[in-house]
């Protein structure tokens, strides 16, 4: 029987100094300054680890954001620009340990991320690409799903998310927008390359596994079509086959409902 590769969560970590932009086709959503990831094929995976704890610089990582400046609304407002947007990042301070990760913002100042970036929180913290910081309360953690929900004290003018309500087809194009390593936000294209076993890792459903470059900090982040739409939550890769597993669509909106959402704990 042949051994199949291990999944893990994406945990934060500094990334590396240059990381080039090299897209599997010529990008509508080339966007300058975004630095690329991609997404890769595998099999069948054994069940994910805990959420790896970031190094003990990680919170100078996040700490050495930019001061919030005033971007000008271009002429014509691409895919890939209202993709950054929506897409922050999180820092949730838990009872022994920092979490670094993504997430995007939903109508109504709900924000998506995993329940693994989210571990015992004491406070949390989302930032947006050019620099805003806005503080945030846990309201739900899926009991059965990586999958937890935060509002923000304060959503003004944020632009927001849209979801597609209908499931991904294997060898669509698909972008994943993150914070990998707590750094800049980036964006990567790949495609979804089959499924692998929401059983085995403790997911509701099988999962979607796509072949674009997942890495640690990218835990949370959204999977996008084409077309803009969110399509799946990024929360794991699978080492060894190097991709990527995100969370379907049709179990985020189940929990955006209320089903089988629990409280945070706390320490």
């Amino acid at each position: 029987m042949t051994t199949e590769p291990a999944a893990h969560r994406p945990s934060a970590r500094r990334p590396s100094a240059d990381l080039p932009f090299v897209p599997r086709r010529r990008l509508r959503w080339l966007l300058a300054g975004l630095v690329v990831l991609v997404v890769l094929a595998g099999g069948c995976v054994d069940p994910p680890p805990q959420a790896i704890d970031p190094p003990e610089d990680a919170a100078d990582t996040y700490d050495e954001l930019p001061e919030p400046v005033e971007v000008a609304t271009p002429a014509a407002e691409s895919v890939a620009r209202q993709a950054q947007a929506v897409t922050v990042r999180i820092r949730s301070l838990g009872c022994d340990q920092l979490g670094l990760g993504s997430g995007f913002v939903l109508p109504g100042g709900v924000v998506v991320t995993n329940r693994h970036v989210l571990d015992l929180p004491l406070q949390v913290t989302v930032s947006t690409w050019d620099g805003h910081r806005l503080d945030a309360q846990v309201t739900g953690v899926a009991n059965d799903s990586d999958l937890a929900l935060l509002e923000l004290a304060d959503a003004d003018g944020l632009p927001t998310a849209e979801l597609r309500h209908r499931p991904l087809e294997d060898g669509e194009v698909v972008h994943a927008v993150g914070y990998p390593g707590g750094g800049a936000v980036t964006i990567t294209e790949g495609e979804v390359v089959g499924r692998a076993s929401g059983e085995l890792l403790g997911e509701p459903s099988d999962v979607i596994r796509v072949d674009a470059d997942i890495r640690q900090g990218n835990s949370g982040g959204p999977l996008f079509d084409e077309d803009g739409q969110v399509v799946g939550v990024i929360f794991a890769i699978e080492t060894g086959a190097n991709t990527g597993l995100a969370v379907p669509i049709d179990t985020l909106l189940a929990r955006l409902e209320g089903q089988n959402l629990d409280p945070p704990q706390r320490c």
